[in-house]
């Protein structure tokens, strides 16, 4: 007995020893080997491919510094730091050694410090609420880039969602030369600085520069890349629109975002705190011959959609409405194919008109054409006089959806000044020496030439913005398409949050409340029947053994 119970204690110590070993030897190999497992839909806390090219391509070393502090009030800012971390050392493991890294803590330690304030990193001011009070400490939780002599900081991360894009693209702007966009202006376009600053500062990848077509006084300036055009409101002069199509067909690429419709107050006296109405009319501005040229219709109309988004609409001097109007559009279809689009869940149209192809562009083998964005079937189309009035839902008219809100076409395009004199410029510009004719320019575009027309000038611009972060992504991904550098599209569609319902018509919505109301408890009722139908017929079968004398001895019924 005493053999068996040292037996059975040597195996128990034994196996106690097994089990630690293994644990320290899990832990080992953890701590050499890095793995994580990403169950999010969009891969979230994963490191994507255009990323990993990016690291393993750099042709010259890239020197990271991290600087957090270990002693941060907040769980959820440790968290971030940890996943930092865990990001920049999947980002150097995909970097074939031409990205090193380190952590460091600053603390109390003032050489590190001064090489974080050196480097763009600046401690943050961080409250820290405790039972009796709330006090102020201070903590770093940024990263710093060093590659040729330049300096690329993030002083402080605060959201995992969006930190591959801000580590991807500041590593972009490091290594990469970086791309002219230009803006117009002198039309009545909002500013990089008013209107469009949000634009501005989310375009920081590329040189974004304001191009002045007053009067087409001015030619584009060749080192542009990419020209915007968004929301004119004043009519382009014919040298203007020669400078536009001047730059097409030299094969650089063209974006719109142009309202067929604009809203304006009529003129006339109104009383202290009375609403002022907003009345619809077309938005002449001189462009549509030129689109219409190139197989792009733009529609003088506004599209109203029932899945549309809840806004904030003023009523009054100082009162406002928070209600679902019809004239913001949920934008929900959208092409699976072009880059553009392709990983956006939705965005937020305002006051859009659609924009269709001629019969021309539909028939021409030189150019191709994609949808990016339309409406959904319960949209309609608004044309002629129409009132904005928050407190009324415009009613439906009898020309219903879905419509085309969104154009890309790519191709060789024929130039609108072709066989046509050179229009002068404005009186107030100077003589130009060997004026280039469209003949010498070429009558087409090189092939590849790419145009893309939004029927909406405002959905990019400052004051709507708020209502979906995907309306400046929108942007940004057209920008890049357009450029021909798409390696950040999905990289920034990965932070997408919004996942909105489709609408449904009258009839499935019906159908749906009926099913629920009647379908399911029938569905039990019908369940509960059958089983007592099966249950009932089993008895009497059992009840017909035993009156024949076949049931076994024992059986109980």
């Amino acid at each position: 007995m005493a053999s068996n119970r040292i037996k059975l204690g040597s195996n128990a110590v034994l196996f106690t020893a097994l089990v630690i070993g293994i644990v320290v030897l899990a832990n080992l190999m953890a701590s050499r080997l890095f793995a994580r497992v990403d169950l999010t839909q969009d891969q979230i806390f994963t490191l994507s491919d255009a990323s990993k090219r990016m690291v393993a391509n750099l042709p010259d070393r890239l020197t990271v510094k991290a600087f957090i502090s270990k002693d941060l009030p907040h769980q959820q800012l440790r968290a971030i730091g940890r996943y930092l971390k865990d990001l920049l050392e999947e980002y150097a493991r995909n970097s074939n050694g031409k990205m090193v890294w380190e952590a460091l803590d600053p603390g109390k330690d003032e050489k590190i410090e001064q090489e974080a304030r050196r480097l763009k990193v600046y401690p943050t001011r961080l409250s820290v609420r405790e039972k009796t009070k709330v006090s102020v400490t201070q903590g770093y939780l940024g990263v710093a880039f060093q590659y040729g002599g330049k300096v690329e900081s993030l002083p402080f991360v605060a959201d995992i969602a969006t930190l591959e894009y801000q580590i991807s693209s500041t590593i972009r702007r490091l290594t990469g030369k970086r791309k002219k966009v230009g803006f117009t202006s002198g039309h009545g376009e909002p500013s990089l600085f008013q209107g469009l600053k949000a634009a501005h500062d989310a375009l920081k990848d590329h040189e974004v520069t304001t191009v002045d077509l007053t009067e087409g006084k001015n030619p584009i300036p060749d080192d542009v890349d990419l020209l915007v055009m968004v929301g004119p409101r004043k009519q382009l002069a014919q040298r203007a629109l020669y400078e536009i199509d001047r730059f097409l067909i030299k094969g650089k690429s063209v974006a719109m975002f142009i309202d067929g419709v604009v809203l304006e107050t009529p003129r006339g006296h109104f009383q202290p705190g009375q609403v002022k109405p907003r009345i619809a009319r077309a938005n002449v501005v001189g462009l549509r011959p030129m689109l219409r040229h190139y197989g792009v219709e733009l529609g003088k109309d506004m599209i109203m959609d029932r899945q549309n988004q809840r806004v904030v609409l003023p009523v009054g001097q100082n009162q406002r409405v928070v209600t679902n109007y019809p004239a913001f559009p949920v934008v929900t279809n959208l092409s699976r194919e072009s880059p553009i689009t392709k990983l956006l869940r939705a965005y937020v149209s305002v006051f859009p008109s659609s924009v269709k192809l001629t019969r021309a562009a539909r028939d021409a083998k030189e150019v191709t054409a994609a949808v990016l964005a339309s409406s959904t079937a319960a949209s309609w189309r608004q044309t002629g006089f129409f009132l904005f009035d928050p407190m009324r839902q415009p009613q439906p008219t009898k020309e219903l959806g879905p419509f085309t809100l969104a154009l890309l076409l790519q191709g060789e395009f024929r130039s609108y000044f072709a066989g046509k004199p050179v229009p002068a410029p404005g009186p107030a510009a100077p003589p130009r020496e060997n004026e280039p004719s469209p003949s010498k320019t070429g009558p087409k575009s090189p092939a590849g030439t790419r145009l893309v027309v939004f029927g909406d000038a405002d959905m990019v611009q400052d004051q709507f913005l708020g209502l979906n972060q995907a309306n400046l992504m929108l942007l940004q991904n057209t920008v890049d398409y357009l450029i021909e550098d798409v390696s950040m599209i999905g990289i920034r569609s990965k932070s997408q949050t919004r996942r909105p319902l489709k609408e449904l018509d009258d009839d499935k919505v019906t159908l749906a409340k009926w099913v629920n109301i009647i379908g399911l408890p029938a569905a039990f009722v019908l369940l509960g029947f059958v089983r007592w139908r099966l249950r009932r017929a089993s008895r009497r079968r059992q009840a017909a053994r035993l009156l024949s004398g076949d049931s076994k001895p024992g059986s109980q019924t």
